[in-house]
């Protein structure tokens, strides 16, 4: 199965809040997973967390995203396009785009005709960067940037401010610039298989976040900012430096977060 059905999934997981369910990403964790919390308004429901065990309790009133339940229907719906050439014989007609492993070493300044496009997948090409005319696509909800070779985050990506999924993983990132922060409708931002060193407080503006992903980096620790996410179902850190004191510190602050985390 092409690797975009895996990731067009990630929005009828968020929708419907089961989040525990994530394996379609490009780096995988290695320790025991743990069940996904469930909970209703009325009475919240217990799950251990990851590393200790010890329960935590989602958010009564944490409520699934709508946007997220629009995108998934439309990734269900919408024609697939595999070909760029294809697409841009009649760009105002599609809406989902799989490009992934195409052996792309860039993308021409047309991509931008697209104005319709709400899915796109670069995933496993050799991109470094992506044209200024990426930023036209003013209607895309879901990019896969994933085990391409950027070193830098496109700054194109961070114009599109309606982004609901952005996935950059198992790329050579060694930080997340400040622009990223402006995208504050993303739900699951995903920067697996980097080179993180530090995680910005900045963080704490996108508050709609639901998912995120920083597994396989090289974080030691977690800005206190990231407790003000009140809506973020899931943090995963496996296969960081942080230490078992740093850890409790997470696990005390995030007590509505499922935190991912083995040694």
């Amino acid at each position: 199965m092409k690797r975009i059905l895996f990731r067009l999934g990630a929005s009828a997981l968020l929708f419907s809040l089961a989040l525990g369910a994530v394996q379609a990403q490009s780096v995988k964790p290695t320790g025991k997973k743990k069940p996904a919390k469930t909970t209703t308004a009325a009475q919240p429901q217990p799950a251990a967390t990851a590393s200790t065990g010890k329960p935590a309790l989602l958010a009564p009133d944490r409520k699934p995203d709508p946007e997220m339940g629009v995108l998934d229907s439309l990734q269900k719906n919408a024609k697939r396009y595999e070909s760029l050439e294809d697409a841009l014989k009649e760009p105002e007609n599609v809406q989902l785009l799989d490009l992934h492993e195409k052996n792309l070493t860039a993308l021409p300044p047309e991509i931008g005709k697209l104005v319709n496009l709400h899915t796109l997948s670069l995933y496993g090409n050799k991109l470094t960067n992506l044209p200024a005319e990426f930023a036209n696509l003013k209607k895309l909800k879901s990019v896969d940037l994933g085990k391409n070779d950027f070193t830098q985050v496109p700054l194109a990506v961070t114009k599109i401010t309606g982004l609901k999924v952005l996935y950059l993983t198992a790329n050579q990132l060694t930080k997340i610039p400040k622009e990223v922060f402006t995208l504050n409708n993303l739900a699951l931002l995903d920067f697996g298989g980097n080179r993180l060193t530090e995680l910005s407080p900045d963080i704490a503006k996108m508050t709609k976040l639901r998912l995120l992903n920083l597994r396989f980096n090289k974080l030691d620790k977690i800005p206190a900012s990231l407790a003000k996410l009140k809506n973020l179902e899931m943090l995963q850190i496996n296969a960081n430096p942080i230490s078992e004191t740093e850890l409790r510190k997470i696990e005390t602050m995030l007590r509505t977060t499922d935190v991912r985390f083995n040694y």
